[in-house]
């Protein structure tokens, strides 16, 4: 799903030593991200609020940014390239086109189609982001993820010469980001106001601390090396910060304690932010340290291939979502919020959301894992004949 993703189709073929390598635990955390991501589409904020989701069910997209940084760096080292003329190459662009654009296309006009059927076409400005005309839950990804084909080569490029800064600019560039928020858009009075903070919160600037820490992470992703020792330190401010975040049991204090996490809280807002981004990073190296490099078995197998069919398993997801929303509560698709599923259908447990939420991820990986085997046969087929044949000896 998310930037230079380890796929097959994309590698290019050298000798054996120079070939980039395979890492089988970034599938598995895409996989593991992509189940949170439709269980976080399928649960009220009541819900993951009651069930602690902000320590395992929000590492979604935090898992997914990192990812995005750590393929950015091994993708574009094995690659060889080097100066931006090269980084921003014609191949880099139709590489991207054919992985990520083409597929939103086909979803852009079903979702047209969708739209027609149902009698809704969203009309509004936020189309200038890259939302849908029938909207569904996690479109806000799609401008992010586009976004980074743009800025990621110049990334690198920075970060190849200079390690440190780049990876302070790219929480300078959150920070940044927050201080026009916080200053400019501290409460919304319009529709254009929303815009303006939708146009922040979905623009992969607010996010590159995570992506900064991925790209980090492809120099060295083992936790026990000098190179990551700052993840500890950042996992216990992470913490801290998230048990205050979810609790306030410090920010709702009336003393300068208090005040104090009140303000952070109010500068640094949401759950996806630099804050956060410690406790996931932590989960990513022990994720490495546990997890085998290559796939084995068929259970193993079965996950490598979601994790390689995360993006359109998101792409699947929103679609399918978006008919589950629409049929709940139209005017949730309308202002783009998850209906109270519990109360608008009546249910007389809220036990009823575990079937709800397995039979939407069994919907979406199906669908996802579908359009992505077919897809790939459609667009790769020759290049995998032409990899099996270099990988005989």
């Amino acid at each position: 799903m998310i930037e230079g993703e380890s796929d097959i189709f994309e590698i290019q073929f050298k000798e054996k030593s120079e070939r980039r390598p395979y890492y089988f635990q970034l599938d598995v955390l895409k996989a593991i991200a992509i189940a949170f991501v439709v269980m976080d589409h399928s649960l009220t904020w009541e819900i993951k609020g009651a069930i602690g989701s902000v320590f395992w069910e929000r590492l979604s997209i935090p898992f997914f940014l990192i990812v995005m940084g750590f393929n950015m760096g091994t993708s574009f080292k094995y690659r060889n390239a080097k100066s931006l003329r090269e980084l921003y190459s014609i191949k880099y662009f139709i590489r991207k086109t054919k992985r990520y654009v083409l597929p939103f296309i086909i979803l852009y006009l079903t979702s047209i189609i969708l739209g027609i059927v149902l009698g809704h076409l969203d009309t509004s400005i936020y189309l200038l982001l890259g939302y849908l005309p029938f909207w569904g839950p996690g479109n806000w990804f799609i401008p992010l993820l586009f976004g980074s084909i743009l800025v990621f080569p110049f990334i690198y490029w920075l970060f190849d010469r200079k390690p440190l800064m780049t990876i302070g600019l790219c929480f300078l560039s959150e920070l940044l980001m927050q201080f026009i928020l916080w200053f400019l858009y501290p409460a919304a009075s319009s529709i254009y106001d929303w815009f303006i903070i939708s146009a922040i919160r979905v623009n992969i600037l607010f996010f590159l601390p995570a992506v900064g820490l991925g790209l980090w992470f492809s120099k060295n992703h083992d936790i026990r090396n000098r190179h990551n020792w700052f993840v500890y330190p950042y996992l216990a401010f992470s913490v801290f910060l998230m048990l205050d975040y979810s609790t306030q049991f410090l920010s709702s204090d009336s003393g300068v304690i208090g005040q104090t996490m009140s303000l952070i809280q109010n500068f640094i807002k949401g759950d996806y932010t630099l804050f956060f981004y410690g406790y996931a990073a932590y989960f990513f190296l022990v994720a490495f340290m546990l997890i085998p490099q290559t796939a084995s078995g068929a259970v193993q197998k079965f996950i490598e291939r979601v994790g390689k069919s995360s993006y359109h398993i998101l792409l699947f997801q929103i679609f399918w979502m978006s008919i589950v929303y629409w049929s709940i509560s139209q005017p949730a698709v309308v202002n783009h919020e998850i209906p109270d599923f519990a109360a608008i259908l009546g249910w007389p447990s809220l036990l009823f959301y575990i079937p709800f939420y397995l039979l939407n991820l069994s919907i979406s990986f199906a669908g996802g894992l579908i359009w992505y085997e077919v897809e790939s046969r459609m667009l790769y087929r020759s290049r995998i004949v032409l990899k099996d044949e270099m990988l005989q000896p």
